[in-house]
């Protein structure tokens, strides 16, 4: 169990309190296949070639049959010829999504966050219930933190009040805010620093006084 500040949103320590993740272990390989079944997973697959049946033109036969002293050629739309159609490219219908188990997958999670707490750039921060969207008070936490400029992510509990919170974190440079269920192992690793709020991190882990 790990000692972690407690900050308020002007950057100030509040308290201190513990945080236990579920494990003391960084799995490197968990994170790696995580990581590359995300980035699979958002690969759209839109990229598409064209036939031989479906390139254009290419009806006339382009040399008689024999005596011409070239290779019998039926249609300038073969895949040799320039202009022609792809033979084996790819089309829309693939699907790039690579499987990872329920187990891998919390492992790479809770590994992710490990590291950031390892490299003491993983905060806490106190609810925040923001009537109105205010990058003036987000840019404030960076410059209080000193991680101004820096890539950020922000996570946010489901309170109502968390779609001001992302938008007020939201507008900053470098800057990604999300509610703790959105979160993928990629954001995490993604970011120099996390900020996590209170009741978002008590999903993730064990926290104590």
């Amino acid at each position: 169990m790990s000692k972690l500040n407690l900050i308020n949103i002007d950057g100030k320590s509040v308290k201190e309190i513990s945080f236990e993740l579920p494990t003391d272990k960084v799995y490197n390989q968990a994170m790696f296949d995580q990581v590359l079944a995300e980035n699979a997973g958002n690969r759209q697959g839109t990229h598409s070639t064209l036939t031989k049946a479906e390139v254009r033109g290419g009806g006339k036969k382009p040399l008689q049959q024999k005596h011409s002293g070239n290779a019998r050629q039926g249609s300038i739309r073969n895949p040799h010829w320039v202009g022609g159609g792809v033979a084996f490219g790819p089309k829309p219908n693939r699907n790039y999504k690579l499987g990872a188990n329920k187990q891998v997958s919390k492992k790479a999670f809770d590994s992710a966050l490990l590291v950031k707490m390892n490299n003491k750039t993983l905060f806490i921060i106190e609810d925040q219930k923001i009537s109105k969207p205010s990058t003036k008070i987000a840019t404030k936490l960076f410059k209080a933190l000193k991680i101004d400029g820096q890539k950020n992510l922000f996570v946010t509990s489901d309170a109502k009040e968390s779609l001001n919170i992302i938008k007020s974190f939201a507008n900053i440079n470098k800057t990604a805010a999300k509610k703790f269920n959105q979160v993928s192992v990629k954001d995490i690793l993604n970011a120099k620093n996390v900020i996590v709020e209170l009741s978002a991190i008590k999903k993730y882990g064990k926290v104590g006084a």
